[in-house]
């Protein structure tokens, strides 16, 4: 069945390119009817027809040999031998077809018998055979330019796709073990909290697993994993995190690619809540004005307390968000991570694609 296909295919292509020839051929005979007009309808009609083969073979010649072969391989001297070669023949079958061709359509006198092969070489003729060979190499210049271009951005889709894969499946696993160790030491505990703490991973992981696979999702969904994993984290923390949530603005109906906020999320927990000793707190705020997120994120943090290598927030995660704002978000997202003292904070302001924009880009992603 896919080979039946392709041999359609392959033969709609092979018309359509016919076609495309034939047309411009007929746009050649049109040009060349009305610039070289000389003589009477029929003498001109009888001229253009009979030169038309060697116009034929310079174009050709030009496009499909000189230029692939040497001149775009920068190969001066065998461009410069086989363009002579070329021209030569056109300009010896345009003495042919002005000697047996147009002589024999009754509309030209006899050629006297003083005359030369050479004296066919006129610049008349030379500008005739320039003028049909420049436009079929500027039409095949702008096609292989055309292709080349769309050629790179298909690599630059597939590269882009490739990337996003490779970044969410590293920051699968991460995730996955900083939240088992949440588990472990409920464990330890022999927490009552221990089963409900199953369950809230279990939705984690049905999330990380097969729910953010998709482009884009609905910016409730990651909102709601959010607040399964701040509530997770108060249950391992007890009495000794604070956490403040806000979600405001207009929410519903948009969209957001999957694992974008929850990241930061993780890293404040990590690198900031679990180093502290004594009471700590974590305020988030997003607000949704038309197309436009707004995510701030502050938490407590004690740097003087901390190993050198944790003075700095953040890591895998944090990175792998980056890089993925960055392919996804190009030139419409702002992200500002400050730290001191006593606090880390993180904004970060997305403008969210539209239903029509993130229609076509799901499709988009879900062909390749």
């Amino acid at each position: 069945m896919a080979e039946l296909m392709y041999i359609k295919l392959f033969d709609r292509l092979s018309r359509q390119r016919i076609l495309l020839h034939i047309l411009f051929w007929i746009a050649v005979i049109i040009f060349h009817y009305f610039v070289f007009h000389f003589g009477t309808p029929l003498r001109i009609l009888t001229t253009t027809l009979g030169f038309l083969p060697g116009h034929i073979l310079f174009a050709y010649s030009l496009n499909y040999f000189l230029f692939p072969k040497f001149v775009l391989k920068g190969k001066l001297v065998p461009t410069i031998i086989g363009f002579a070669g070329i021209l030569t023949c056109c300009l010896f079958y345009a003495r042919f077809a002005d000697v047996y061709l147009v002589h024999y359509s009754g509309e030209r006198q006899m050629w006297r018998r003083n005359e030369t092969p050479l004296s066919i070489y006129t610049p008349r003729t030379i500008y005739a055979l320039f003028s049909t060979g420049w436009m079929a190499v500027t039409i095949k210049l702008v096609k292989s330019w055309y292709l080349e271009k769309q050629r790179q951005q298909q690599l630059e889709k597939e590269k882009l796709i490739v990337e996003l894969q490779l970044l969410r499946s590293q920051l699968h696993p991460h995730f996955l073990f900083n939240t088992l160790n949440s588990l472990y030491s409920f464990c330890l505990e022999k927490s009552d909290q221990a089963p409900q703490l199953v369950l809230k991973l279990s939705a984690l992981l049905r999330y990380i697993l097969y729910e953010c696979n998709p482009p884009l999702i609905p910016l409730t969904t990651e909102i709601d994993i959010i607040k399964n994993y701040l509530a997770l984290e108060s249950m391992r923390f007890g009495d000794r995190l604070d956490c403040s949530l806000q979600f405001t603005g207009d929410i519903a109906g948009k969209t957001i690619a999957p694992l974008l906020m929850l990241p930061f999320v993780e890293n404040s927990i990590k690198h900031g809540i679990s180093k502290q000793l004594d009471k700590s707190w974590i305020s988030l705020h997003l607000h949704v004005e038309a197309n436009t997120l707004t995510f701030q994120l502050i938490n407590s943090r004690d740097e003087a307390g901390q190993r050198p290598a944790d003075r700095h927030p953040g890591g895998l995660g944090l990175h792998n968000v980056q890089k993925r704002l960055e392919l996804l978000y190009p030139g419409t997202h702002t992200l500002k991570c400050l730290a001191d003292e006593d606090t880390w904070q993180v904004t970060l302001v997305i403008r969210l694609a539209s239903s029509k924009e993130m229609n076509h880009h799901a499709m988009e992603m879900s062909h390749r």
